[in-house]
């Protein structure tokens, strides 16, 4: 083999490893969240608590409004190469889905950027991970378990302390609660009360343990936007948040 030819292929993988090393290797569910500024979450006003068994809990509903790939995959790019989403180092599109915060299933709105972004996939806290909560919370929406807002607002405030509560089974009273008064879909600007409070899902509830004396279990620190950082060291600790209020341990 030419000594070029093996330059090329070592440059290639070089970047290859560079490419996907913002990607692989988070170990902080903080970094797979989405930026709450610009994907509050959205709901489809055509799914409701009083008609989800004949619209969400159909088996095949969500293909039937499910937006195009081509669509989804333009504002993938859109939003890899534009802040906040440009801090992944990446706009590889096979590294990510444009998923659904509140998903199609759970009553989410298919098309509105402000429910859609670029979820990195193999992440440890990446979108397989989300995928698992989704279904556990449709499973107990269409049971007639879990209100429908409740879920709504519980993975549109904070998808993995929902995971913690429902999955893991941990911090139980940290769990997101359904927001107060009617919630309506945001498009183009988030919806508000007559009294002026807004109802934009993942805005309006608290976040989880927002009080001095309560945060989620295992949480490390708490980041100058107000979301909590599971990192096991304090280096890199809240990167893309604003840095870092509190320490907890």
């Amino acid at each position: 083999m030419k000594l070029s030819s093996k330059f090329g292929i070592g440059l290639m993988a070089m970047l290859y490893i560079t490419t996907n090393l913002n990607i692989s290797c988070a170990s902080d569910p903080i970094l797979d969240l989405p930026v709450s500024a610009v994907t509050p979450g959205a709901t489809n006003s055509a799914v409701t608590q009083s008609n989800i068994q004949k619209t969400i809990c159909i088996s095949g509903y969500t293909a039937t409004i499910r937006p195009t790939s081509s669509y989804t995959t333009k504002l993938k790019i859109q939003q890899l190469k534009s802040l906040p989403y440009s801090r992944y180092g990446s706009t590889s599109t096979s590294l990510f889905e444009e998923d659904h915060l509140i998903p199609l299933e759970l009553g989410g709105n298919p098309t509105s950027p402000l429910n859609l972004w670029p979820e990195p996939w193999n992440d440890a806290y990446g979108a397989h991970i989300k995928d698992v909560l989704e279904n556990k919370l449709h499973k107990l929406v269409c049971s007639g378990s879990l209100n429908l807002i409740t879920a709504q607002n519980a993975i549109a405030t904070n998808w993995y302390s929902a995971y913690m509560t429902y999955i893991l089974n941990q911090a139980p009273s940290t769990a997101p609660s359904a927001a107060t008064g009617s919630i309506s879909s945001p498009m183009p600007q988030p919806a508000t009360t007559s009294s002026g409070v807004s109802t934009s899902l993942g805005s309006s509830s608290p976040s989880p343990a927002t009080t001095s004396s309560s945060r989620p279990t295992g949480s490390t620190g708490k980041c100058k936007d107000g979301t909590y950082s599971f990192a096991a060291t304090h280096r890199g600790m809240c990167s893309g948040h604003g840095g870092v209020l509190e320490f907890y341990s």
